[in-house]
């Protein structure tokens, strides 16, 4: 007897995927006109927050291929987001900095997306996305270890 596939409208993975896609969808159409997207808002956080300050550092932290985020540095810095200058530490290193620009258009930014948040939840009580944070970071933990 041959198993038919699940209906991807129960499986979570489909789920979560979709939810994404679709947040990401809403917050691109709201970010354009500050020259900002999706994937730029974490290099800029994390830059912003001192977590990182090298492209390598970047890389490992967000979790991604350096020649991503090398892409991503060059934008950034054609739209006069980020500059870099020398590391002094390390020779073949480039420090990178967040620029006024880039220190003004965030707080917006920020904002469009606890938006989203707030729209996504709208019908959620305070127990439900508790619960919710939970399970999605239990997720990502889950996948963290199997690698």
């Amino acid at each position: 007897m041959t198993r038919s596939a699940p209906d991807p409208s129960n499986v979570p993975s489909f789920l979560i995927k979709q939810v994404s896609r679709e947040l990401s969808r809403l917050a691109e159409t709201q970010l354009r006109p500050l020259g900002l997207g999706m994937a730029s808002l974490p290099v800029l956080e994390a830059v912003r927050q001192g977590k990182a300050t090298t492209q390598a550092e970047l890389a490992r932290l967000l979790r991604v291929e350096q020649p991503s985020m090398a892409q991503t540095l060059a934008r950034l810095e054609r739209d006069q987001l980020i500059r870099r200058s020398p590391d002094p530490q390390h020779p073949r290193a480039q420090r990178i900095e967040l620029t006024l620009l880039a220190l003004q258009r965030l707080p917006q930014a920020r904002e469009i997306l606890n938006e989203g948040n707030t729209r996504m939840l709208a019908d959620f009580s305070v127990d439900e996305t508790m619960r919710l944070t939970s399970f999605l970071q239990r997720l990502s933990a889950n996948l963290d270890r199997t690698g």
